[in-house]
């Protein structure tokens, strides 16, 4: 084929047939503003808007984009990447938020108001399915309450339970009151109770102290719909447990539909009476892990602009490198943003930016984004191929059973990292290590974690592997 196709031409089918083969996320993060500034004499010179964009493409997919090319034009056997700033300012066709420098905020986009027919206060009508960003780590909680909204009221329940459980500000609130707020909007005239633990608590001791609890019974045991939320609140409270059990058992005799949440699984809540966190896991039980960096990328974007944010897209990479905790980091550091935009008129940099890190987690060490982008892992799997390269091991050893020390030791090395960088849960390490136990997880984690603090060999080793994915 001549090379005098037309380059917009060929970047064009080279988007389509990607678009089919990565997840709508990925492409709006990473090709979206990219651009195919040149071809000559068998290589393509292709502009990226930021270092770590192209960083990431040189690492990730230029394999892909090589094979895609050639569809096109054969000849082509090389690729060259490029940063290209002026990319950055140019508006793409996903929704996204814009790049640019000036200080200015978008008109705020209207809420979602729905009827009256929830039984709680605490229900935030913001809270929808459609705003909460799905990745790979909540993907399964949230087609789980896709689903239980739509069958919820007059039809055979799905999952009932439903019990969702992950860390702190990882999203289970947002999609409890999602899930409360979809089933109102599809069904107006249903009762749907949506509660925390601690305010169900609050109101037994209440309804006991003024003999009440007759009242209190019959307004959550006429629920089409109950939903509580922490509810490893309950933990050594014997008569909430008993009124929750028994509330339960009527529930489910009359077919309505639970949703609970908590940061831990049913059998791993602490001074909770067998029989009811046994009913808790009756149902599906779904995990939600800390968003890996595309996801929280994405995340950034439509929460920024939501508020009517404008954040430059290295502000962005910055952003979605340091926040390792919760989403409810990532959220704090959004608002203290908007609110120095507003008071201040100041453009968000990632000078600014790192400063209110500093003050919110004084103790953390910031990452470059162009350093992130070179070795922090975003994956179990980065991890295994590290630890794989750095102890001279099998990555397919390092998934397996042997007992062998010299694999045992660097297979839970990888845990811990998977732990301490990733910040998986125990039961989330062990699928990804080919389905091991969470408890032998855990006592490999915590064998890591003494030999760090009394062999200094070890503490070599983790520091090594640490400074290699980007990590002090």
């Amino acid at each position: 084929m001549a090379m005098t196709l037309d380059k917009t031409e060929v970047w064009s089918q080279v988007l389509n047939n990607l678009s089919g083969k990565i997840s709508r996320m990925e492409f709006c993060t990473w090709f979206k503003k990219v651009h195919l500034k040149e071809i000559s004499g068998g290589a393509v010179l292709i502009g990226c808007p930021s270092e770590m964009n192209k960083n990431w493409l040189e690492n990730k997919y230029s394999t892909v984009i090589l094979s895609n090319l050639q569809k096109s034009l054969p000849e082509i056997n090389k690729i060259f990447f490029e940063v290209d700033l002026s990319l950055a300012d140019k508006a793409s066709q996903a929704p996204q938020v814009f790049t640019e420098n000036k200080p200015r905020k978008l008109p705020r986009q209207p809420e979602v108001r729905l009827e009256a027919g929830l039984e709680s206060r605490l229900i935030q009508p913001k809270f929808t399915l459609n705003n909460f960003v799905v990745g790979e780590e909540n993907r399964l909680a949230h087609a789980a309450c896709t689903a239980v909204a739509e069958t919820a009221i007059n039809e055979a329940k799905k999952y009932n339970p439903l019990y969702l459980y992950g860390g702190v500000g990882l999203g289970k609130t947002h999609l409890l009151q999602a899930t409360a707020n979809e089933i109102i909007r599809r069904q107006p005239e249903s009762v749907v109770i949506y509660t925390t633990a601690e305010r169900f608590t609050n109101e037994i001791v209440k309804a006991i102290r003024e003999k009440k609890t007759e009242e209190l019974r019959k307004k959550y045991r006429r629920a089409d719909v109950l939903l509580i939320d922490d509810v490893q609140f309950f933990s050594g409270k014997e008569q909430t447990q008993v009124e929750v059990f028994n509330t339960f058992n009527d529930l489910r005799d009359l077919e309505k539909q639970m949703i609970f949440s908590a940061d831990r699984p049913p059998a791993q809540l602490r001074d909770m009476m067998d029989r009811l966190s046994s009913r808790l896991g009756w149902g599906l039980i779904v995990d939600i892990q800390m968003p890996n960096y595309e996801t929280k990328l994405a995340i950034i974007q439509e929460k920024a602009q939501a508020q009517g944010l404008i954040l430059p897209h290295d502000v962005q990479e910055f952003i979605a490198t340091n926040t390792r905790k919760s989403l409810r980091e990532l959220e704090n550091i959004l608002n203290k943003v908007g609110a120095e935009l507003d008071l201040g008129g100041l453009s968000p940099t990632i000078q600014s930016v790192g400063k209110i890190f500093r003050k919110l987690n004084p103790e953390e060490d910031l990452i470059s984004a162009h350093d992130a982008s070179r070795g922090l892992a975003k994956s179990p799997d980065d991890i295994i191929t590290l630890t794989s390269d750095y102890f001279q091991v099998p990555a397919t050893d390092l998934l397996g059973n042997s007992r062998k020390q010299e694999i045992v030791f660097p297979r839970q090395v990888c845990w811990w990292l998977c732990k301490e960088v990733l910040k998986m849960s125990y039961e989330a390490i062990g699928e990804a290590f080919g389905g091991k136990n969470h408890t032998t997880i855990m006592h490999g984690i915590k064998k890591i974690k003494e030999l760090i603090r009394t062999d200094s060999a070890t503490a070599r080793h983790v520091h090594a592997l640490k400074k290699d994915l980007g990590v002090k």
